[in-house]
């Protein structure tokens, strides 16, 4: 019985969930957009075809392959990149490939213009979208039921 119930309450709460989806793609987007454009690369920026990758960079005073550049062009260097950079940083995943901070690199590079953005995404899709996205869940599953 119980399993019933609970199969009873997916096949309920799917309509909620494919709308909850489509809102939670449209917050990614803006997001990274938002992000695309406060640290991604400008137009025309290639640096990291003549720059080594970011995480080997040992001298941060070079002035051409400034680390928060090559780790802008390298996750943010398009809409899709931004968005999917954005939605890492939901899971709590801020890493580069070789395991460094990207956030502390932006935040040490570019300070409020990075921090304010990034704290007030964090705040909105934690403590905002995800409790907002559980009570319909439960509460399409409860009136279902």
């Amino acid at each position: 019985k119980d399993l019933a119930n609970m199969l009873v309450g997916v096949i309920i709460g799917i309509p909620s969930l494919v709308w909850v989806l489509v809102f939670f793609v449209l917050i990614l987007y803006v997001i990274g957009l938002v992000f695309r454009l406060v640290v991604g690369p400008v137009p025309g920026q290639d640096l990291l075809a003549s720059c080594q990758s970011p995480d080997d960079i040992t001298d941060f005073d070079d002035p051409v392959c400034k680390v928060h550049y090559l780790y802008g062009e390298e996750f943010f260097g398009n809409v899709r990149k931004s968005m999917f950079t954005a939605f890492r940083f939901m899971l709590g995943d801020y890493s580069s490939r070789g395991g460094k901070s990207i956030v502390v690199a932006f935040s040490q590079d570019y300070g409020a213009r990075f921090e304010v953005p990034f704290v007030m995404f964090m705040v909105v899709v934690i403590f905002g979208l995800f409790n907002i996205i559980t009570a319909i869940f439960v509460e399409s599953t409860i009136t279902g039921l």
